[in-house]
């Protein structure tokens, strides 16, 4: 089984509570399930970083968008140091238990998402999940799910986070679950026990999106 989660970068303060939990669930097979669980760290403060630079400077668009995927590594980076969690910067030989991408190497060898921060580690993080075969995409955030009038929506198809405007979501995202025809789970990464059980399938509070019906 193969999960892809992606690690806000709006969770840098309660990012470790989140990753130690999957590292003791999931660190090892012995009689638990046997899961490769791949990491993608968001932008964070990093990336926030890297758009006031390019803001300031008026670093063009191809420039910006190598910069804020390099700003995805060093949150990573972060995490190993706190956590010790393995990292890899290729799909191949993955394997059972939690590990970390470092995105810069595959994103550059297979250029295929558009240069525009309308792309952000949520799409960058559907992308991977695609190239890696991940039937399950997860995105840990540090919020409940999707709200419409103050209510957080348990099921939506992409179709209707499109027509909703600015949400939790990066602007490419919902598009990119449509044309893929792949769904997302956003949960709360402030309770990591919501995380393990996004991981397994269990039902959870957050936002399932449904990428095609």
């Amino acid at each position: 089984m193969r999960v892809v989660v992606k690690l806000g970068g709006s969770l840098m303060e309660d990012a470790l509570p989140v990753m130690n939990a999957l590292i003791a669930r999931f660190g090892s097979c012995g009689d638990k399930e046997c899961i490769s669980i791949l990491i993608i760290p968001g932008g964070g403060l990093f990336a926030n970083t890297v758009r006031s630079v390019c803001e300031k400077y008026s670093i063009k668009d191809d420039a910006a968008h190598w910069m804020a995927i390099l700003a995805m590594e060093q949150y990573a980076y972060y995490i190993q140091d706190k956590t010790g969690i393995n990292i890899a910067d290729s799909l191949e030989s993955i394997p059972f238990g939690v590990t970390m991408l470092l995105p810069y190497r595959i994103l550059k060898d297979k250029d295929e998402l558009p240069h525009s921060w309308d792309v952000t580690a949520d799409t960058i993080a559907a992308w991977i999940a695609k190239q890696f075969g991940a039937p399950s995409f997860v995105k840990v955030t540090d919020v409940d799910g999707i709200y419409a009038e103050d209510v957080v929506q348990q099921f939506l198809t992409a179709d209707d986070v499109l027509k909703m405007g600015a949400t939790c979501l990066d602007a490419a995202l919902s598009l990119f679950l449509q044309e893929n025809n792949m769904d997302c789970l956003i949960v709360n990464g402030k309770h990591p026990e919501r995380v393990i059980d996004a991981v397994v399938g269990k039902d959870i509070v957050g936002t399932y999106i449904k990428g095609n019906i």
